[in-house]
């Protein structure tokens, strides 16, 4: 499996950025799951008076909720969970997993530095530690800029670069 993260800052194009690579993978006939790291968010499927809630409080070491359409598997964490701690929930036959803020130092995980712009650009690599393995950057820097003396940038908006950003990411999975 094929393991991206699309790093940076909020508001710099990593959601544009997964929803092209998800297409243009795709199109390949890959097999594709996607990770959203919300670093900063009180976001929670679990919320407080509801079943899945009330299971926890209960005592459930894990709970897994089942809708029309949808499967949640809930479990609570001391801290916020890597890459080695929830693979298991991936699908085997997954061909690549997309991830949106995963900040994690594990060496299986191809980097792309998305950034709002080249003023941005050194910031978000020391908030967001991207430092090893990355490969090139996107995002609305690719809107003001094509030049970077270390990595190719990539705008997400336009096709060729989306098909040229894919076809890097499986140059360098290998």
């Amino acid at each position: 499996m094929i393991i991206v993260s699309l790093i940076g800052l909020k508001k710099s194009g990593k959601t544009t950025c997964v929803e092209a690579l998800v297409r243009e993978f795709k199109s390949r006939r890959m097999k594709v799951g996607t990770v959203k790291s919300m670093v900063h968010s009180n976001f929670t499927i679990d919320k407080e008076g509801k079943d899945t809630c009330r299971h926890q409080q209960a005592g459930a070491d894990f709970v897994v909720s089942l809708s029309k359409d949808e499967l949640a598997y809930i479990e609570k964490r001391p801290n916020r969970s890597r890459l080695d701690e929830f693979i298991r929930f991936i699908p085997e036959d997954t061909g690549i997993l997309i991830c949106e803020g995963l900040e994690d130092a594990d060496p299986r995980i191809i980097r792309i530095l998305v950034a709002k712009s080249s003023d941005f650009l050194a910031e978000t690599f020391a908030v967001r530690g991207a430092q090893e393995n990355v490969i090139a950057l996107t995002g609305i820097i690719a809107s003001e800029t094509k030049e970077n003396d270390k990595y190719p940038i990539f705008d997400c908006t336009v096709n060729e670069d989306v098909v040229a950003l894919a076809n890097r990411i499986l140059e360098n999975s290998i």
